[in-house]
């Protein structure tokens, strides 16, 4: 170092300050090169902490300072923590292709309009890693006022020197990919919008790939920055103050931190709020740039002998001094060094040279102040003393761009890598499928949505199941709902078993947007509807049938009835169209008064409604298809046993109910299971699963859909209030891919509930549970909050969203609901139905968006005699959606997209600012009065109000 640098930096005016803006040469893929450095830059992946252990998070961390001291080691890198926001547009273009039947787009277009509503944040964590100086630095200031005076340029950048530097960047990515921060390479375009948003300029058109220089490196910096002593002010084209930004300097730390907690100084970026003129909290967008070296061995030991050194050259100076006392900093600094030196030749210490610097932005002076004020108060409280650079804005800001370098030193700290890495820049909330629709968002430490496919187990070789738990009323079913509307827009055959008879209102939502749906019931106007012997092929049904029957008979008759039924079945079998109706003719036909009696019994009790349903004659009608879409069936008056009941003391009304579960289970196995159906999607929903599992047909099901569903392309969802009794199928638990996770209370439930989530069984996680659905008053229910487990075993909290009123209005499951009570359109019987799945890969076979519903319908309906009462079409027509016009001017993606115009009953969702779901219209299960009146406002006949928008603040 010169003497004249010495000298500034004695007055604090180090060379760096005087350094001009850096001048960008080039971006490539995870390359910048300006006229003075060249750096690589990565995105980091965010790690889910939030709900990890202890231990997890120790080994995560003890994992980053190992991978930081063997890659990073020396290097100078500059880690910037800033965010995005997800867009509407961004969705809609993430599910191209993933839709196929009814009226998608519109669909799409319903949850891209909520995610715009939301102005969700998105969290990107960069890190750039200095790669080589690419001149002088005593030089690069003079060549660069020579090539201005000319009007030329010197810094060009060669092929070669690119495909050098490329090489470079590639093997890094490769060291940094597999470490605990799943860094990749960033696109160039994301190098671009990590510059051009620090002059707030918005989006900066830029190529997604290959080299950007000339004309677009100078449109990303084209702006004007006016420095004053506390804060900058950014200005627009047009001469306009666009924001006000404040940077702050981290200035002291407390001597220990603790992680998890205090010290995840990083991770709490997302946590700050302040309090707006309302007294309402508001979230506070605080960024973060932090440049640092993790210092390798040789580095530290240097550094640490060159402090004590120091310390003990001063302990010296003090005592030649006439009071002879030394100070007691001194004595401990000398002290702390020769401990620290010992470490890192004994231990592996390493220890981090960082910068820390926070940036907060806001539209007006007095936001701003307000802002500083609460990220001030926010570190207070950790003993974290945070500070505006006085009189250091200009270079403070600087030194946050890509491709500038350390301009402020004495800012800075030396620390254990430990404290450094515990800050847990890369933590927080992250889980959910990686493609796919959207059913919620993450409400951790890190926003951000949360995609949620029900059918995807099988398409990437996983298991298949979904599982929602937890009490009634906390929003589990409309959860499963949800996701059997988004299976049946992409094509998939969506049975519903509704064993208490409140799900209409799925049907209702997949009918206003044109996907094939239907309600039915299961009376008598079906009889043998659920028939094993029509059902079944022959050699399963010769042996399911008879079993069938058997659980119709009372006790006392069953011992002399094996023999018989199996005879009338095989007899039967033979005939051109078997029933279990013939059987029990057969039976009452027989020369033997036992065996008439048998049939007897038999038949009084198939004359009865739902009797019927299993046993009786065959109306020609079939309520069950394999067609696509969604199809709610309903057993209105099933009653099944309780576990603890023997067979002997069932009820007739209880056996009834066991056959036809039974039956219906039988069609639903047959159906996943048919050879021409294998490889295609389908997702079988049970809510209340926890009345199946205290059967021996219901729990054997469950364990054969579960256990063959990867295979047979078929995916179980399944909702329960009841987690114990699912740990006792172990086949279906560990089947297990994807699970929500509502409120329970008993300990045994809630510890139950955690070994299904994989979190240990202590009172902080059972705390967690009890109490995931109470709302931050604590006095109210906030519906639709659960816990989630992904299918990489990732565990976050979620809040699942009802992309609009008129969808949750149409969920609603009250008595009251207009549709909960339609009767279903009868399906005649089509034992050999064609194929819907038939070439996917010709548009010319899929069903058109328009008129799909009413085609399917009619295909399928006739009336039985006497017909039955006119029903409402539960599935009207939606006219085609007209192709774009390619020459129509685009709409910015900065403005909200305006509704789409309605089409025969589909109308345009409403707009609102509050997450559909928390405290009022979300649960459809609960029955109180108030709950009722919100759930039914008339969205037809009126527009949609929008609530006033409120602050909004730069991100």
């Amino acid at each position: 170092m010169k003497i004249a640098d010495k000298l500034l930096n004695l007055v604090g005016v180090g060379r760096e300050r005087g350094l001009p803006p850096p001048r960008l040469v080039a971006i490539a893929d995870g390359l910048l090169v300006t006229e003075r450095s060249a750096e690589a830059w990565f995105l980091i992946s965010v790690a889910n902490t939030d709900l990890a252990t202890e231990a997890e998070q120790d080994a995560a961390l003890d994992a980053a300072v190992s991978a930081a001291a063997t890659i990073l080691g020396d290097r100078l890198s500059h880690l910037k923590v800033v965010w995005g926001r997800s867009t509407g547009q961004d969705y809609i273009d993430s599910v191209a292709g993933h839709y196929r039947l009814g009226d998608h787009e519109a669909w799409a277009q319903t949850r891209a309009d909520r995610i715009d509503e939301m102005r969700m944040p998105e969290r990107y964590v960069a890190l750039g890693v200095h790669l080589s100086d690419r001149d002088p630095r005593a030089t690069a200031q003079v060549r660069g006022s020579i090539s201005d005076a000319l009007g030329t340029t010197s810094w060009r950048v060669s092929a070669r020197e690119l495909a050098h530097l490329d090489e470079r960047v590639r093997k890094l990515g490769r060291q940094l990919g597999s470490t605990v921060w799943r860094a990749h390479t960033a696109p160039a375009e994301v190098i671009s919008w990590l510059i051009s948003r620090e002059m707030h300029r918005g989006a900066v058109a830029a190529p997604r790939r290959g080299l950007i220089t000339g004309a677009s490196l100078a449109r990303l910096t084209s702006g004007r920055v006016v420095p004053y002593t506390d804060h900058l002010r950014i200005f627009d084209s047009r001469g306009q103050i666009a924001a006000y930004t404040t940077v702050l300097a981290m200035t002291d730390f407390p001597e220990e931190l603790e992680t998890p907690g205090p010290g995840e100084w990083l991770r709490t970026l997302s946590e700050i709020k302040a309090i707006d003129d309302d007294g309402d909290e508001i979230d506070v967008t605080v960024e973060a740039s932090v440049r640092f070296r993790v210092l390798t061995k040789k580095t530290a030991r240097h550094l640490v002998d060159e402090t004590r050194k120091s310390a003990k050259e001063q302990r010296r100076s003090a005592a030649k001094g006439t009071a002879e006392e030394t100070a007691d900093e001194i004595v401990e600094t000398e002290r702390v060094m020769r401990e620290v030196k010992r470490d890192i030749n004994r231990s592996g210490l390493t220890l981090v040279e960082d910068h820390p610097r926070l940036l907060v932005s806001a539209d007006t002076r007095e936001d701003l102040e307000a802002y500083v004020d609460a990220v001030i108060a926010h570190y207070a409280d950790r003993g974290i003393t945070v500070a505006p650079g006085a009189d250091e804005q200009r270079d403070l800001w600087l030194e946050s761009l890509p491709g500038d370098q350390l301009r402020v030193p004495d800012l800075g700290h030396v620390r254990e890598s430990t404290a450094f890495f515990g800050s847990w820049f890369w933590g927080g909330a992250s889980i959910g499928d990686a493609t796919g629709p959207a059913i919620g968002y993450l409400t951790g430490s890190t926003p951000g949505l949360v995609r949620f496919d029900a059918a995807a187990g099988s398409a990437l070789g996983d298991a298949t199941t979904t599982l929602f738990l937890g009490r009634s009323g906390r929003g589990k079913t409309t959860a499963a709902m949800l996701g059997g509307l988004d299976s049946a827009f992409a094509g998939a055959w969506v049975p519903l078993l509704d064993l208490k008879g409140d799900a209409a209102g799925v049907s209702a939502v997949a009918a206003e947007y044109g996907v094939p749906t239907a309600v039915i019931e299961i009376t008598a106007q079906f009889s043998g509807a659920a028939d094993l012997l029509r059902v079944l092929p022959v050699d399963d049904a010769l042996l399911q049938a008879p079993s069938q029957l058997m659980l119709l008979l009372p006790p006392h008759l069953r011992g002399a009835a094996e023999a018989p039924v199996m005879a009338a079945t095989r007899a039967e079998i033979q005939s051109p169209d078997p029933s279990s109706w013939g059987v029990i003719q057969r039976l009452c036909n027989s020369d033997s008064e036992t065996i008439r009696t048998v049939g007897f019994a038999l038949r009084d009790l198939v004359e009865t409604g739902l009797g019927s349903v299993v046993a009786g004659p065959p109306s020609g009608l079939s309520s069950l298809t394999t067609n696509p879409g969604l199809w709610v069936v309903q057993m209105p008056g099933l009653t099944l046993p309780s576990p603890e009941s023997a067979p002997e003391s069932w009820s007739p009304i209880e056996r009834v109910g066991m056959a036809c579960l039974r039956g219906c289970l039988a069609w639903m196995v047959r159906t996943t299971g048919r050879r021409e159906f294998r490889g295609r999607s389908k997702v079988v929903i049970v809510p209340e699963v926890h009345l199946l599992t205290k059967t021996p047909d219901g729990a054997s099901f469950l364990d054969y859909i579960a256990r063959v569903g990867r295979a047979l392309g078929a995916s179980l969802v399944l909702d329960t209030q009841d987690p114990a009794s699912i740990l006792k199928l172990p086949g279906l638990v560990e089947q297990i891919t994807t699970l929500f996770a509502f409120s329970l209370r008993s300990r045994e439930q809630v510890d139950s509930l955690l070994e299904l989530l994989g979190r240990p069984q202590t009172a902080p996680y059972q705390t967690l549970v009890r109490g995931i659905n109470t709302a931050a008053n604590g006095k109210s229910i906030r519906h639709g909050h659960c816990i989630m487990r992904d299918r990489w075993d990732e565990v976050a909290t979620v809040q699942i969203d009802i992309p609009s009123q008129q969808v949750a209005a149409l969920l609603r499951t009250t008595p009251e609901s207009e549709h909960a009570n339609t009767p279903a359109p009868a399906l005649p019987a089509d034992p050999t139905p064609a194929d819907p799945f038939a070439d996917d890969e010709d548009p010319q076979d899929l069903p058109a968006p328009a008129a799909t519903a009413t085609a399917q319908s009619e295909a399928h309906t006739t009336h039985p005699e006497p017909p039955p009462t006119p029903a409402v079409d539960p599935t009207p027509a939606v006219e085609p959606t007209p192709a774009p016009d390619p020459t129509a001017v685009s709409t910015p993606l900065d403005t909200p997209p305006p509704p789409p115009a309605p089409t025969n009953g589909h109308h345009p969702p409403t707009r609102h600012e509050a997450p559909i779901g928390p405290d009022d219209v979300y649960d459809q299960e609960a029955d109180e009065a108030a709950y009722n009146e919100a759930m039914s406002p008339a969205y037809a006949d009126t527009e949609p109000q929008h609530p006033p928008k409120g602050k909004e603040h730069v991100a």
